[in-house]
């Protein structure tokens, strides 16, 4: 049974971990991510390398958001300014504070 711990919260933004298997958990709205560690780097990485500005697309709502695609190529993730900011904050302080139970365990 997963022992899961909170990492950061950021509005809609929920990152947690499990203790012992180390799989990392992104709740955001209506969605929950499972990651290893790694792909949790890889996923930050390429959060960071997206400028809202320059990929984001007006939606049929009229709402501007960024398209993440997935590893897996049928599934895409959109994100407003907002939700798009609060989660790049959130996995970087979720990875510091990773960093800081790893020295302490």
């Amino acid at each position: 049974m997963c022992d899961i711990r909170t990492l950061c919260i950021k509005n809609t933004a929920q990152i947690s971990h499990c203790m012992h298997c180390q799989t990392v958990f992104i709740w955001h709205n209506n969605l929950l991510l499972n990651f290893s560690p790694q792909d949790f780097q890889f996923f930050r990485e390429t959060m960071n390398r997206q400028d809202f500005v320059d990929c984001c697309m007006v939606f049929p709502d009229g709402e501007e958001r960024v398209i993440i695609h997935a590893p897996c190529k049928e599934i895409s993730f959109t994100f407003t300014r907002d939700e798009f900011n609060d989660l790049r904050d959130a996995i970087d302080e979720a990875l510091l504070l990773q960093q800081v139970y790893e020295l302490i365990r």
